[in-house]
C-alpha cells in the first residue's frame, strides 16, 4: 500500500496498494504507512486445503483480497523482521458500482477455482467468505502448507485520482531480506500473468513492481504474485469490472498466465 486516502465522490476511504509504485526501484525497499496485503488462516479456508494433489498434479492457491471482518493489531513484515504493519485493511470500492474490493476479489476466485480445476489444477482458497478476519502472515501460510506451485493474491487497484487505468503485477525484489530464493520463479509467475491478462481483457498493462513491503509476499516460500486486476477509483473500469463479459476475460486472462508459467 502507498498510502490510505479519502476519495471526495462519497467521501470514502481508500486504500491504495500500488498507485505511483512504478516509481519504486527494484532493488529497495519500501515504507508504507499501511498494508493492502490481505490476511486469511488456513483453518477457516474450505476442505480442499486437508487433500494432496495427484502426482504431477499443480497447486494453485488464490488469494481473494481483504475481507469485511478485520483482524486487530499488526505482525511483521517478513519472518524475524522489527517492522510490524497492520494485519489487513479493509480495502477499496468501486466509486461507480459501490461494490467492495473484498466482495468482487472473492467473485473472482470463485469464477477462476472451476476453470483452474477444469485445467486440470488443485485450487486452494485462503477464504471462502468474507464474514471472517484473516491475516497477511496467515494466508501466505495457507499456500506454503499447501506447498503452492502459485500463490496468487487477487486484488483491485485505487488512486486519488480518478484517471488511472489498467493492470499491474507485484513481487518480491531480487534482494528481499526474507525469501529471495523465490525471486526468479515469482519474476517470472508476474510475468506471466500480466502479459496474458492484458492480452485476453484488454487492459493497460502497468507492468511487474517489485517491491518487499508487502507482507503476504514476504512469508511466502513459494512462486507469488500479486495481481491488481484494474482501478475500482476509475469509473469506467470500475463499472466494466463489474461486467459478467469483462470477468469471463479477467478468468481466461489469469488462467492463460498460469499455464504459461508452468509450460515455458
Amino acid at each position: 500500500m502507498i498510502a490510505i486516502i479519502a476519495v471526495s465522490a462519497g467521501a470514502v476511504l481508500y486504500d491504495v496498494h500500488a498507485r505511483n509504485a512504478s516509481a519504486a526501484t527494484s532493488t529497495s525497499k519500501k515504507t508504507t504507512t499501511a498494508s493492502k496485503t490481505s490476511t486469511a488462516s488456513q483453518s477457516k479456508t474450505d476442505s480442499s486445503t486437508q487433500t494432496k494433489p495427484a502426482a504431477n498434479q499443480k497447486t494453485v492457491v488464490l488469494d481473494p483480497g481483504h475481507s469485511a471482518v478485520m483482524p486487530s493489531g499488526s505482525e511483521p513484515v517478513g519472518p524475524g523482521a522489527s517492522e510490524t504493519k497492520a494485519k489487513d485493511m479493509v480495502g477499496t470500492k468501486g466509486v461507480a458500482t459501490g461494490v467492495t474490493e473484498y466482495d468482487f476479489m472473492l467473485n473472482l476466485a470463485n469464477k477462476l477455482k472451476p476453470e483452474l480445476e477444469k485445467r486440470g489444477y488443485k485450487v486452494v482458497l485462503t477464504r471462502t467468505d468474507s464474514n471472517s478476519a484473516h491475516s497477511c502472515v496467515e494466508r501466505a501460510q495457507v499456500a506454503n502448507d499447501n506447498n503452492a506451485d502459485a500463490f496468487i493474491r487477487l486484488h483491485a487497484n485505487a488512486a486519488e485520482s480518478s484517471t488511472p487505468t489498467g493492470a499491474m503485477t507485484i513481487n518480491i525484489t531480487a534482494h528481499n531480506p526474507y525469501t529471495a530464493s523465490t525471486y526468479s520463479q515469482c519474476r517470472k509467475l508476474s510475468d506471466c500473468l500480466i502479459k496474458a491478462y492484458c492480452t485476453a481483457t484488454g487492459a493497460k498493462s502497468e507492468g511487474v513492481v517489485e517491491r518487499d513491503d508487502l507482507t503476504g509476499n514476504n512469508w511466502a516460500k513459494v512462486p507469488t504474485t500479486l495481481i491488481e486486476v484494474g482501478y475500482m477509483t476509475n469509473p469506467t473500469e470500475d463499472k466494466l469490472m463489474q461486467t459478467d463479459a469483462y470477468q469471463a476475460k479477467m478468468v481466461q486472462g489469469i488462467a492463460n498466465g498460469i499455464d504459461q508459467f508452468f509450460a515455458n
